[in-house]
């Protein structure tokens, strides 16, 4: 092979490098993009050079019949590079405890909820008794935009459309009061297994 077509082979590769910076995870830049173009803002950091957090606030719907105004939620996104996944989610969605008197019936009604969603599920922690509401896209293949702003629409639809309900089967309460900005690092919430 010819010296020139050697430089021009190595120079079509070098083209195509990566356009991310080697210190955060691929698609962080994107994911704080699309937050933002949602009308978030964002507070994002890299954890590691593979994973990244954003979280964001959102207030509950005010046209949703009054079930949610006034709540407010935070959401998560936790991108990772070693998993190819953004998971988006609201932690801390409410509690639930196994020694509850209505322990049952409230599971039971959460599975039922489950079955209903296309998008996204209700997760449980058993140790803490954290009821989490949570989605994953995958991004093994390319960071699909409008798949991901679809996912994040979906997961906060749910919040609102589901949080009387949890308030009453739970027996808790549903969403958070605002958090004020601290500046302080991003701290990864890590997924569930």
């Amino acid at each position: 092979m010819k010296p020139f077509a050697v430089f021009a082979a190595l120079s079509l590769v070098a083209s195509a490098a990566p356009a991310w910076s080697q210190s955060e995870p691929r698609y962080l830049g994107l994911v704080r993009s699309e937050l933002t173009a949602l009308g978030f803002t964002p507070s994002c950091g890299a954890v590691s050079a593979t994973v990244g957090t954003c979280r964001v606030e959102h207030a509950g719907a005010q046209g949703s019949g009054g079930a949610a105004a006034g709540r407010r939620f935070e959401l998560v996104v936790e991108y990772s590079d070693v998993t190819d996944t953004a998971y988006v989610y609201v932690p801390r969605y409410a509690t639930l405890h196994i020694d509850q008197p209505n322990a049952t019936t409230a599971f039971r009604r959460v599975a039922e909820m489950n079955w209903e969603m296309l998008v996204g599920k209700f997760e449980w922690n058993g140790a803490s008794g954290e009821l989490r509401l949570g989605a994953v896209l995958q991004t093994d293949s390319n960071f699909d935009r409008r798949a991901f702003r679809g996912v994040v629409r979906s997961v906060l639809r749910l919040a609102d459309r589901y949080a009387d309900e949890i308030g009453r089967v739970a027996g808790a309460v549903v969403g958070e009061a605002p958090v004020a900005p601290t500046g302080a690092s991003i701290t990864p919430v890590p997924a569930p297994h």
